[in-house]
C-alpha cells in the first residue's frame, strides 16, 4: 500500500566567509516564525552517515522543531530533506574574458567561474566569481545558459517552471532584477547564442521544435521563426547548438514523441495557438498517439524554418546516444560533443556524422567523474562537463577519451558530499510498507 502525504522538499544555502550576503538573507526569510531548537538533516558525506543531523549551530542553516503541535499558522516542517549546496546543469565558457558560466537548479541560481578555476585533486568548493541568486532575479529550475561578450549580457532559460528567459548584466551579482525578460514556450530547455546573427534559439521538449529569437526579444515579442513537425524528427529536444562557421543548428533529442494533438497550452505564450495550429494541418487526428524513438542528434540548415528534414541524424545502437543532454560543437576541429547522460559518458562525433556511427572517441568510466551530465561545452581545446549527479564539473583535455582523469575538477560542495538528486519534483508518496518516500523527480 502506498499513500500520498504532504512532503517538503526544501532548499538550503550555504554562506562564504565575510559579511551577509543573498545566501544568508534568502535563509533569514525562511526562518520559524518562533523560535525553535532543532537541526536539519543534510545529504551525507559519503559512506554510512545518511541522514544525519548537523550538531554544528554555524552549519544549522534552518531551525528544525522536534514536534509542531500548534493549530494554524506559520509552522516549520519537523523534518527536512535538504542538499544544501547547487547542483550544475547548463554550461559556457567566454573565451574572451576567461569566463565559465553555468545554472544551478538546486538553489536556483547562475554561478560564474574563472575559466581556469578548479584543480586536478580539489577537496573544497571553489568560490564562483559572482553569483545571481533570489526571489527578485527570476531564476527558477534553470537549464541552459549563454553568454554574450560584447553586449556583457548572461542568458539563462527556465524550463519546467517559469517559462520565461531572464537577461543580466556581466556584472550582476546577487538578488538583482533581470535588465529584460522573455516568455517563452512551456519546456523551453536549451539555449544557442549566435553572436553574428544576434539571435538565440531556443529547444522546447513537448512540441519537439526550436524557436529563434532576436537577441533583444523581451516580455510577449513573438520568435523570428521555428522549426518544428513530423519531418524534423525532433523528439523531445535538450541541448541545442547555434554553429555559424557552417550555418547549422545541432539539436540532440531523447526520443520521447508526442504529436501535435497532445500539447496542451500550458502558458500565454502556447495559448497563442490553436490545437489545430499545433498538430500543423487542417484535420486534427483523435487517435494521434505519443511513442518512443531512439534518442538522437539531428542536424538543421541555420535558415530552416517550419517542418523541414534535418540534413544529417545520428541514431542507432552504434552511436552509443542514450538520453542526450547538451551539446556543442568544435567549429575549428569539426566535432560533436554530445552529454550522454544515460550511460554517464561524453561522446564525440565527427561534426558530419550522420546515421547509426560509432563515436570516435568516448570518455566513460570510473576514472573520468562523468556523473550524470547535463551540460557540455568546448573552449581553447577543452572539454567542460557539468555534472549533476554530483557536486561537480569536470574539464578534460579536447582529444580525452577512454576512462581517464580530468584535468580540473570544480567543486560546488565539499569532497564526499552526496547529492539528492532533485531535479523538479513535484509530488510524493510514502510506502508504508518498506517505510520509504518515493520522489518522482
Amino acid at each position: 500500500m502506498v499513500t500520498f502525504l504532504v512532503f517538503v522538499i526544501g532548499l538550503c544555502l550555504v554562506t562564504p566567509g565575510g559579511g551577509p550576503s543573498i545566501e544568508d538573507m534568502f535563509v533569514a526569510t525562511t526562518q520559524a516564525a518562533d523560535e525553535t531548537e532543532g537541526a536539519m538533516c543534510l545529504m551525507p558525506e559519503g559512506g554510512d552517515d545518511v541522514g544525519r543531523v548537523l550538531s554544528d549551530p554555524a552549519q544549522d542553516q534552518i531551525a528544525i522543531p522536534k514536534s509542531s503541535n500548534i493549530e494554524g499558522g506559520d509552522l516549520p516542517p519537523v523534518r527536512m530533506v535538504v542538499d544544501p549546496y547547487p547542483s550544475f546543469n547548463g554550461v559556457t565558457v567566454d573565451t574572451a574574458n576567461d569566463l565559465v558560466l553555468m545554472s544551478d537548479t538546486n538553489r536556483k541560481s547562475l554561478l560564474v567561474y574563472d575559466r581556469t578555476a578548479g584543480s586536478a585533486t580539489p577537496k573544497e568548493a571553489a568560490p564562483p566569481r559572482q553569483q545571481i541568486m533570489g526571489p527578485d532575479t527570476g531564476v527558477g529550475f534553470v537549464a541552459g545558459v549563454a553568454m554574450d561578450p560584447a553586449h556583457r549580457e548572461l542568458f539563462t532559460v527556465n524550463n519546467d517552471v517559469e517559462d520565461r528567459l531572464v537577461v543580466f548584466d556581466y556584472d550582476a551579482r546577487g538578488n538583482v532584477q533581470p535588465k529584460r525578460l522573455l516568455y517563452v514556450p512551456h519546456q523551453s530547455w536549451g539555449i544557442a547564442f549566435a553572436p553574428r546573427r544576434d539571435v538565440l534559439a531556443l529547444s522546447v521538449q513537448t512540441p519537439n521544435m526550436f524557436v529563434v529569437f532576436k537577441r533583444e526579444a523581451k516580455k510577449f515579442d513573438a520568435p523570428i521563426r521555428s522549426v518544428r513537425g513530423p519531418k524534423t524528427q525532433m523528439a523531445d529536444p535538450h541541448g541545442i547548438y547555434f554553429d555559424e562557421t557552417h550555418n547549422e543548428v545541432v539539436v540532440a533529442n531523447h526520443g520521447n514523441f508526442r504529436p501535435g494533438e497532445l500539447i496542451t497550452s500550458y502558458t500565454a505564450y502556447d495559448a497563442r495557438e490553436s490545437r489545430q495550429e499545433r498538430a500543423g494541418g487542417e484535420k486534427l487526428d483523435e487517435n494521434a498517439r505519443g511513442r518512443f524513438l531512439p534518442s538522437s542528434v539531428t542536424v538543421f540548415d541555420g535558415d530552416a524554418s517550419g517542418d523541414v528534414a534535418p540534413l544529417r541524424v545520428i541514431q542507432g545502437p552504434l552511436s552509443q546516444i542514450d538520453w542526450p543532454m547538451g551539446v556543442a560543437v568544435d567549429e575549428i576541429n569539426n566535432e560533436i560533443i554530445v552529454a550522454n547522460n544515460g550511460d554517464d559518458s561524453i561522446l564525440v562525433f565527427p561534426r558530419t556524422a550522420s546515421g547509426d556511427v560509432p563515436p570516435t572517441r568516448v570518455i566513460r568510466g570510473s576514472l573520468t567523474g562523468v556523473k550524470g551530465p547535463m551540460g557540455v561545452a568546448i573552449a581553447k581545446d577543452e572539454i567542460y562537463v557539468a555534472n549533476f549527479g554530483d557536486h561537480t564539473a569536470l574539464v578534460f583535455p579536447r582529444l580525452a577519451g577512454g576512462n581517464v582523469r580530468p584535468r580540473r575538477i570544480i567543486r560546488n560542495a565539499p569532497a564526499g558530499r552526496e547529492t539528492s538528486g532533485f531535479g523538479n519534483p513535484y509530488s510524493v508518496a510514502y510506502d508504508t510498507k518498506r517505510r520509504e518516500i518515493l520522489v518522482p523527480n
